[in-house]
């Protein structure tokens, strides 16, 4: 954790609501986080697609479980601890680094037990594209990961809090970008944000992509090869879409 650091603080403040503690059942623990695809926008509201995104090295299991964040549900109390999906290897589709599912999984557990989600989401506009990204072929740029540490590994009832990690990020001669040095345990799969410096005191932030392994100097799986993988999915990869009206997020009929 940093101290005292106002992009920290905005990064919490903004996207802390965007992640879930996930597990394949049997195996490591780590991190995913909900992304928006903007699929339209007219002066009437935009049309998004939905998606929960993570590492792949998560997804190849018969059964994964999802730890319901108790802040995230309305109204409090009305969801179970976990939410355990079955058949949770068929339903991501994968990339070498990155996977991505529909979040219609989890609207359809909060319609069956009565509550809605209020996480926030990393949008459209706030996950980073190729130009963007050029910047970390140069020196290493100072990066943070938004994940879910374990404390007691495997036990019932286990605290997956929310921490911030940071280091650089670069680009190295394989054209392949990592995040320098190790990660907590509970990382992998967790969205990762760079401030674009704009000018003067002014910065932008930007999701890059996530953390795509366990090990040390881990692969960041970064969005314009994740929208690659989403675009060639087609237009019926989800089953519902959702549209923003006047800045709330409502589900279109299926």
């Amino acid at each position: 954790m940093t101290e005292e650091d106002p992009l920290e603080d905005m990064i919490v403040k903004t996207w802390g609501g965007c992640t879930l503690p996930i597990r394949p059942v049997g195996g490591a623990a780590g991190t995913a986080f909900l992304y928006n695809e903007l699929l339209e926008s007219t002066p009437d509201g935009d049309q998004v697609r939905e998606w929960v995104l993570t590492a792949t090295s998560l997804t190849r299991s018969e059964l994964g479980e999802f730890r319901v964040r108790p802040e995230l549900v309305e109204p409090a109390g009305a969801a179970a601890d976990y939410l355990i999906v079955q058949e949770f290897d068929e339903r991501w589709s994968r990339g070498t680094n990155a996977a991505v599912m529909s979040s219609g999984v989890l609207d359809d557990y909060a319609e069956r037990k009565g509550f809605r989600w209020t996480m926030a989401q990393v949008t459209d506009g706030v996950a980073a594209r190729a130009e963007e990204l050029r910047v970390l072929s140069g020196e290493p740029h100072r990066a943070y990961a938004l994940g879910h540490v374990t404390t007691a590994l495997g036990t019932p009832g286990e605290g997956r809090p929310l921490a911030v990690a940071y280091s650089g990020v670069t680009r190295d001669p394989d054209g392949v970008v990592r995040w320098a040095g190790a990660l907590p345990e509970g990382f992998t799969g967790a969205p990762v944000f760079l401030a674009q410096h704009r000018s003067g005191r002014e910065f932008r932030l930007l999701c890059i992509g996530l953390i795509a392994g366990g090990d040390r100097n881990p692969t960041v799986a970064t969005f314009d090869t994740i929208r690659k993988m989403i675009d060639r999915l087609g237009v019926g990869a989800t089953p519902g879409v959702w549209e923003r009206v006047t800045g709330l997020l409502r589900r279109r009929p299926r």
